[in-house]
């Protein structure tokens, strides 16, 4: 058995992938963000976003949003993307992504990032308890991997995929490969 420490940490990440969200601004103009608090069952996803953020509060407005799943290639993208705010500027042009109209919502998909879902939003979650979050569900409305990630039988090959994971303790930010 280990040994533990108590720990007053003010966040604790252990292990959450890294995601692009995607989504058009109520003007119509394609923007991104980084977070790393997910997750899917079947055709529902979660995600929890800071409240004061530009995203969450345009994804509140326009609904549909693609959540695109980087490779470590995109290490570069996945900072950038966190540590700017796309009310300021725009992201795509700023590193040359490429935004491709989805098929299943009105919101853009990363050329560049090997998986993408299409979803949209179907609840907003806000709790005074936990002042400053919020979480959205939504619906998977599509699901699309870059062919190279498939076996013949279009299974995914997870031993292929080069994803990053966010882990830290909410002083420093940590990304780890899986491979």
């Amino acid at each position: 058995m280990m040994d533990k420490v108590a720990v007053n940490y003010e966040k604790m990440y252990y292990g959450f992938p890294v995601i692009l969200v995607s989504f058009y601004d109520v003007n119509g103009l394609p923007n991104v963000t980084t977070i790393s608090s997910s997750y899917t069952l079947k055709d529902m996803v979660v995600l929890g976003f800071s409240s004061k953020g530009y995203a969450i509060n345009q994804i509140k407005e326009v609904h549909d949003f693609v959540i695109n799943v980087p490779d470590r290639s995109m290490m570069d993208a996945i900072s950038y993307c966190g540590a700017n705010s796309g009310h300021e500027l725009s992201k795509f042009d700023n590193l040359n992504l490429t935004h491709v109209k989805s098929q299943s919502v009105n919101a853009p998909m990363i050329r560049e990032c090997p998986i993408a879902i299409e979803c949209t939003l179907t609840d907003v979650i806000e709790r005074d308890q936990f002042k400053g979050i919020i979480n959205i569900l939504a619906q998977i409305k599509g699901r699309y991997v870059a062919q190279e990630y498939l076996n013949d039988d279009g299974g995914l090959q997870s031993s292929e995929f080069d994803n990053v994971v966010y882990i830290g303790d909410g002083r420093k930010k940590s990304f780890r490969y899986l491979q």
